[in-house]
């Protein structure tokens, strides 16, 4: 993802800005050298990245841990495998254990365990912990989501992503921990794949490892590690399930599909997106049908809370064409070569508007109008990564450059490819399934925006609404926030923007509408920092029906 830089320095720069050690390299911990042994100090390490749940339905879910006693070095248990004992109960004290059961830590999956807990009651609060030699790691709490037919009538959960470790504090997983929320919806880029930067938000927050860019295995992991041992995100990931999709920075920044980054093409593309499509199954709380085979993750896929709402979780990362002009910035206008000393290469011409273009590709598209078209929700999730909405930047070639032009966009997005967003737009318009709604991250910043049946025709119906969040940490550039709204004047279907506050966005849902509060931290760069709400938006039940109009969103 790239972004503008402006007024008094004119320049091309990215949206964003492991030292792996062999297997063994460690001895084992005593209590895997024998029965007799003083195993106290490092089991205490045993549990060090918390445990977590994921995906759940209204009779199973998914508990995650990874035994780990030395994270930031490989884990530190070689080639062992290690019994884990796990159990789930309905009360927070552990005393009514509805469920137990063994698995093994194996080395293959760097010792992480994802346990599929099925025959569960649906709608329940769970709690649940593991045990490994002498330790018992913390008390997580979980849920089944209610059953189709059983009268779900709300939800609440967190809208997340971007949390690049060394540009700021994990304030707003602090706050959203504190939340009465059900779930919690990651849409991308956990980690962050560069090396450490020599200008950190704060002393000693800086990635780990000596790689420009990540690339195998053992960095990868260490550097999910080093990610996961954040007290707040621990925190969050043990009060709450998430349902999550990855973006470009869990392999490398602005991928796309077959093809890496313009700039950063190394030869090892699809080795490194198959080793970090490992680690982000070993690392995240996913099912046996999400483990990565080779360079392929099978990440979309639908999950149902109740008839309340339908979750269609996307992937328009690994199946997309490459972006066009070098996946910066684009323009069809002739006029914009002016900006290119500034912005780089923008004329696209026919690549822009190329019908061969996909997000998604066609097998996922197909499929996901397919579970648009079955779902008896009262509202579709469309979970997935990259802003979804036209954002048109040309005022801004007007206003800060003084070149007029026709049309400027940023390319990875969807703007990038406009015949794919105008095929999900089509069939929004023509099928009408009930109230879609994009849930989306990437960009570092909050907007809510009416996703139009025609954006050349502002007066035409909202299809869908979109709400983006912004960063858990990850930075937007101050300089940027004024840049962006020259730009608004040019999109009226934009309802709310901002550049200047991370944070995350709270939705909650009820069988009337669906809104959307925007939580932001003061500063990222204190870790005590306060959370608080921002702006509120909301649409209502109906809000896509033929003849409804182009302002289906509204400020609360």
């Amino acid at each position: 993802m790239r972004t503008l830089l402006m007024p008094t320095t004119i320049r091309r720069r990215r949206f964003t800005q492991g030292l792996a050690l062999a297997a063994g390299a460690f001895a084992a911990p005593a209590f895997l050298r024998g029965p007799l042994g003083d195993a106290a100090e490092v089991d205490s390490r045993l549990f060090s990245l918390g445990v977590a749940s994921g995906d759940p339905t209204a009779s199973s879910v998914v508990l995650w841990t990874r035994i780990a006693p030395y994270p930031l070095q490989g884990g530190g248990l070689g080639p062992r495998t290690v019994p884990v004992q796990w159990e789930i109960s309905s009360d927070p004290r552990m005393t009514d254990v509805v469920q137990s059961g063994q698995v093994l830590a194996r080395p293959d999956t760097g010792h992480t365990v994802h346990v599929e807990v099925s025959g569960l009651l649906p709608d329940r609060w769970y709690w649940y912990r593991f045990r490994a030699g002498r330790e018992t790691s913390r008390v997580g709490r979980t849920r089944t989501f209610p059953g189709t037919g059983e009268g779900a009538t709300a939800m609440r959960f967190g809208l997340t992503s971007c949390q690049n470790y060394q540009q700021g504090f994990y304030s707003a997983w602090r706050d959203l921990a504190e939340q009465d929320l059900d779930f919690v919806v990651f849409v991308g880029d956990y980690i962050y794949e560069d090396g450490p930067t020599s200008n950190p938000i704060a002393a000693g927050r800086v990635h780990n490892g000596s790689a420009a860019t990540l690339t195998t295995v053992a960095e990868y992991r260490n550097r999910y590690a080093l990610y996961k041992l954040d007290e707040n995100l621990k925190a969050a990931h043990a009060r709450f399930p998430f349902i999550v999709t990855p973006d470009d920075h869990e392999v490398q920044d602005n991928y796309a599909g077959d093809w890496p980054r313009a700039d950063l093409d190394d030869g090892m593309h699809l080795q490194r997106r198959a080793n970090a499509y490992q680690v982000y199954y070993e690392t995240m709380p996913l099912r046996n049908a999400q483990r990565a085979s080779g360079s392929h993750i099978q990440v979309y896929r639908t999950i149902d809370f109740g008839d309340l709402a339908r979750f269609v979780v996307m992937d328009t990362r690994q199946f997309r064409t490459d972006q066009p002009c070098g996946d910066g910035f684009g323009s069809t206008d002739p006029a914009a070569a002016a900006l290119e000393p500034a912005l780089g290469p923008l004329i696209c011409g026919s690549d822009l508007t190329a019908e061969t273009a996909t997000m998604t590709g066609a097998d996922q598209e197909a499929w996901v109008f397919q579970k648009l078209l079955e779902s008896k929700a009262t509202w579709n999730m469309l979970a997935q990564q990259v802003m979804m909405t036209r954002w048109d930047l040309s005022p801004i070639g007007a206003a800060a450059f003084q070149v007029p032009l026709q049309d400027l966009y940023s390319v990875d997005a969807w703007d990038g490819y406009p015949a794919a967003r105008a095929r999900v737009l089509r069939f929004l318009d023509t099928m009408r399934p009930a109230n879609p709604v994009v849930l989306t991250g990437d960009i570092h910043s909050s907007w809510a925006a009416n996703l139009l049946a025609d954006f050349d025709d502002p007066g035409s119906d909202a299809v869908g609404a979109e709400f983006v969040c912004s960063s858990i940490s990850s930075s937007f550039g101050e300089e940027n926030d004024g840049l962006v709204r020259l730009s608004l004047s040019g999109n009226p279907h934009i309802r709310h923007f901002d550049g200047l506050k991370r944070g995350y966005t709270i939705l909650e849902v009820t069988r009337d509408r669906c809104s959307g509060e925007f939580r932001a931290v003061e500063n990222v760069a204190d870790p005590a920092s306060s959370v608080s709400s921002l702006a509120t938006f909301r649409v209502r039940s109906g809000f896509n029906a033929a003849g409804a109009g182009p302002d289906a969103m509204q400020k609360v």
